[in-house]
């Protein structure tokens, strides 16, 4: 129907070739939207992916030096006397491990530790200490001479400093470790040799959410990037220590703690695309649906804002989050479309009808492809 002055100018009806061609283009502004969020949250999510796998490789690979680590030192001094050169066999029997919580960036552990060495009593189970983390309790176990060869074992309580990487939560993986230093001996004089024969994680530990897939033990020299003042050591030498790193790797055991986090988002997004089964004409329920939608929605965010620890990057997540408050928006505004074209265009009823159907189709597939490829991109 035509309206008078400019108004009548405003809302002229386009030909029908303009109403194919201003559908197909919303159409295809929703379909590209997704394929290029897709892409590119999808490929953030794998570089994360990736690099945590490198560092927990790099964490386990006794020739290679971690990022954010001081340079091994290799230099060559007199020392003024013959260095010790004591091998002492070190290994680690995880018993428990308890209080794993990603927001309080710690866990805590029991583990047995045992030290064989020949030669002079060099004390390593007296001056052992954890480099990341603090020994809680220490007990001395058993101490014992057969010929040359001395033995200790202890069995140690630690809490233990994680900083744990949430930027794939809640399909994340960890790398546990367990650093051990000699406080007294650098590497000259002592060096740890792994027993990873006998080393092993005992089959009663359990961590809530997550399963053990990898363990290792190795050793890595740790230089520092000061000599700490010692008089025997050349000026712009480096202490470096014999270092003992027993590493557990923890991966999410299953899509439970995934699918509850998002059920409540998930089936807020759900819910606003019932509004396409709404007739135009209708439009307050219509309208109301995807309101409601959207609000459940923002609830949602700030329960499983309150689960996880605060981070600057972007996380899984937040792609997750604001993927689906958009998609509901994009609801929304699909839903004032269809409306205006019910109530302006002549067969408004038919137009909006093919444009919900389309919508329906488009939102549901970019959506269902969208979440799944983020899901997939963050696990192992």
């Amino acid at each position: 129907m035509q309206r008078a002055g400019g108004e009548n100018q405003l809302m002229r009806e386009p030909s029908d070739k303009g109403k194919i061609r201003l559908l197909v283009s919303w159409c295809a502004l929703l379909v590209l939207g997704y394929i290029s969020a897709t892409i590119t949250m999808a490929d953030v999510l794998h570089d994360q992916k990736v690099s945590a796998i490198t560092r927990h490789l790099l964490r386990l690979d006794p020739h290679k030096v971690e990022a954010g680590r001081t340079a091994l030192e290799t230099q060559k001094f007199d020392l003024g006397r013959e260095p010790l050169n004591i091998k002492v066999k070190t290994g680690i029997y995880v018993d428990r491990i308890f209080d794993v919580v990603l927001r309080h960036i710690h866990w805590k552990v029991d583990f047995y530790i045992w030290f064989t060495w020949t030669g002079p009593n060099v004390h390593p189970g007296d001056n052992f200490q954890i480099i990341n983390g603090e020994i809680i309790a220490k007990e001395l176990k058993t101490k014992t001479d057969v010929g040359d060869i001395h033995y200790e074992l202890y069995r140690v309580t630690a809490e233990i400093t994680k900083l744990f990487n949430i930027t794939r939560y809640p399909r994340d993986n960890h790398m546990m470790t367990i650093l051990i230093e000699d406080t007294r001996h650098q590497s000259f004089d002592l060096t740890y040799v792994p027993d990873a024969e006998d080393s092993a994680i005992s089959s009663r530990v359990k961590i809530p959410g997550y399963e053990i897939w990898r363990k290792g033990l190795v050793e890595k020299d740790h230089s520092y990037k000061t000599r700490r003042g010692d008089p025997r050591l050349p000026e712009g030498y480096k202490s470096t220590y014999s270092q003992l790193v027993f590493g557990i790797g923890i991966k999410r055991a299953s899509w439970g703690l995934y699918l509850k986090m998002f059920v409540g988002i998930f089936a807020a997004v759900c819910l606003s695309m019932l509004a396409f089964f709404i007739s135009p004409a209708h439009t307050s329920p219509r309208f109301a649906i995807g309101i409601g939608a959207f609000f459940a929605s923002i609830a949602s965010i700030y329960v499983i804002s309150s689960q996880i620890p605060l981070s600057s990057a972007y996380t899984l997540t937040d792609f997750v989050t604001a993927s689906s408050v958009i998609t509901i928006f994009m609801t929304l505004l699909t839903s004032t479309i269809s409306v205006g074209i019910y109530h302006r265009w002549q067969a408004g009823k038919a137009w909006a009808s093919r444009l919900d159907r389309t919508a329906q189709i488009i939102f549901l597939i970019g959506y269902t492809t969208l979440s799944v490829t983020l899901a997939w991109n963050a696990s192992l």
